[in-house]
Order: structure tokens, then C-alpha cells, then sequence
């Protein structure tokens, strides 16, 4: 299942009005009362760090790259990311991989998500989303927020340029240094983003698949 981008007409500060093409969010989850419970469990189990409590709820094979990491094994490495596996000059990038990881997982959770015809459940939503043709989907990012400030700087106290309603815009370039994005909208607006309300379409998503009666992650994978 698809979600199509619908289109509102923004006004600027400079009077100007653009069509640019938003994705509220979406979550079927309801529709199957069992994905819901299961859904909750996971979570908590992702909250508390419950690597084998996760582990249960994934299937044998869960694929976690294209290169063909997969299984258990690279789920728990890829949780636990081991200084170790490191070389000794970047050992200290662990610690930053593995909250980054985890903080992965629990968002793909929480953004809601869509059931497919086949039965199985993808999220986050702004996987589903059908984005217009002319956009590089390496450069496809999501507003995840409702009211979500664009700024002249990349800094919170920048000028606020207009206030983003779950737009889909394109991607920049990264600010070093800061927790901020540079975007540009349909109009040709550029400004920049808190990193934690913009989301690239190929960021990391799951997919859920029920059998005999037991819901379980079957991909967690980032990339194209």
C-alpha cells in the first residue's frame, strides 16, 4: 500500500504561496488488534534494552543490511556495536553508533506505518509515501512535525522563515556541527531543520509479517 502526497498552498513571509506536497502521518496499526499488542511489547522491550526479549520478537533470518547481515547474531552485534570490533583509533565512535542504533529502532516504531495487500505491517509511514517523480529519492526528506520551524541559521535562535507542516522537501546538505539540516522547499526556500523533525525516505524502516498467529520483524534496513 501506497500513501499519496497531498498538496497545501503555504504562505511565506515574503507573500508568495507555493503548492508543496505534504504527508501527514498515518498509522493502521489498529486494524489488527494482535500487531498492536506486539507493537507495544517491542517498544518496551526496545526502552529497557532488552536485546533478548527483542530477539524473541524477530524472526531467524531478520535481514538488517543488502549487504547480508542477517540473523540474530547481527541483530545483537548491531545493538550491542562492540568497541572491540574497532580499530584502536576509533573505538570511541562506539558508544555514539550504538545510542544512534537503538534511537533508529525506536523512532522506525513509533512513526506509525501501513499494512500491505500481502498482510505484512512497514513502518515508519514515510516509507509507504509516494514521492513526486521529480525528486531524487537519495534527497527525499520528511517534516515528521506539525508546525516545525524553517530558520535563516542553523542554530534555534536563527529567524524563523515559515513553520512546516509535515512537508516533503529536499535535501541540502548536512550543517558539521550541529544537530541541523539544510532544506529547500517546492518554491526554492532554502533554511534549516532540527535533524530530529526531518527524515530521509531511505532511512531505516521494518517490516512485520504474522505467522501462525505470531507478529515478528522480518527486515530492520536503511538504504536502497
Amino acid at each position: 500500500m501506497r500513501v499519496v502526497l497531498t498538496c497545501l498552498a503555504l504562505a511565506f513571509p515574503i507573500g508568495l504561496a507555493a503548492q508543496s506536497p505534504t504527508l501527514p502521518p498515518v498509522d493502521e496499526a489498529e486494524k489488527d488488534d494482535s500487531f498492536v499488542t506486539y507493537r507495544a511489547a517491542l517498544i518496551t522491550a526496545v526502552v529497557a534494552r532488552d536485546i533478548d526479549s527483542i530477539i524473541t520478537m524477530t524472526t531467524d533470518d531478520i535481514l538488517l543490511s543488502f549487504g547480508g547481515a542477517e540473523g540474530h547474531d547481527a541483530l545483537r552485534a548491531f545493538l550491542e556495536v562492540d568497541a572491540d570490533q574497532f580499530s584502536p583509533e576509533q573505538k570511541h565512535e562506539a558508544p555514539a553508533l550504538r545510542e544512534r542504533n537503538w534511537a533508529e529502532l525506536e523512532t522506525v516504531l513509533r512513526l506509525g506505518g501501513l499494512f500491505r495487500a500481502d498482510g505484512t505491517f512497514v513502518a515508519p509511514y514515510t516509507f509507504a509515501a509516494e514521492q513526486p517523480n521529480d525528486m531524487d529519492p537519495f534527497e527525499v526528506m520528511f517534516i515528521t512535525g506539525d508546525g516545525v520551524a524553517l530558520r535563516d541559521r542553523p542554530i534555534r535562535f536563527g529567524e524563523v522563515l515559515t513553520r512546516l507542516n509535515y512537508d516533503v522537501v529536499t535535501f541540502r546538505n548536512w550543517v558539521t556541527g550541529t544537530q541541523f539540516v539544510e532544506l529547500e522547499m517546492a518554491d526554492g526556500t532554502k533554511g534549516f531543520v532540527h535533524r530530529d523533525f526531518a527524515r530521509f525516505l531511505l532511512d531505516y524502516r521494518a517490516i512485520f509479517a504474522k505467522s501462525d498467529g505470531v507478529w515478528k520483524m522480518t527486515h530492520f534496513i536503511a538504504g536502497d
